[in-house]
């Protein structure tokens, strides 16, 4: 987990390639393309690895990959600050006190974007035409999958990007 995280860290300043737009192109209709380009650089670029570590398992199908493109497109724009505050705030399970929606630190807003992005994610994928299953995926990828083998594997390619 730590070696992920200092991992993140430092490739958070990565830029997004052709290819990776071209990718997203190939498995989103316009409307959801654009919430995919919209995200975070850093998240365009943790979202495409997450779809290829699917693809490279032959995993195709359209709900999932959809789900992995846009799975984290709830977080908005946030600083690397943002980022590492609510990483350490989690981990001291602290996030619930620290993340406040209408705090005049954009740190704390910050925080609490990324407390709800799953849920803030996914009705915005729906408002942007998303299938059911994929707005259903990307609202519960930070939940325990219990039996649904496809949620989880959309958890381990997420950890493992």
């Amino acid at each position: 987990m730590i070696r992920n995280r200092v991992r993140q860290f430092f490739e958070a300043g990565v830029q997004p390639r052709d290819e990776d737009f071209a990718l997203a192109r190939e498995w989103l209709p316009q409307p959801l393309f654009d919430v995919f380009s919209g995200q975070h650089p850093r998240d365009v670029v943790h979202a495409v690895r997450t779809a290829r570590w699917l693809l490279e398992r032959s995993r195709t199908e359209p709900d999932l990959i959809v789900a992995a493109l846009l799975h984290d497109a709830g977080k908005g724009r946030q600083r690397r600050l943002d980022r590492v505050a609510w990483v350490l705030a989690e981990a001291a399970r602290l996030g619930a006190i620290a993340a406040r929606e209408r705090s005049r630190l954009e740190v704390r807003r910050a925080m609490a974007r990324s407390r709800s992005h799953a849920w803030s994610g996914a009705e915005l994928i729906r408002a942007a035409g998303a299938p059911e299953e994929a707005v259903r995926l990307v609202r519960l990828h930070h939940r325990a999958p219990g039996n649904d083998p496809v949620l989880a594997l959309l958890q381990q390619a997420d950890a493992a990007n």
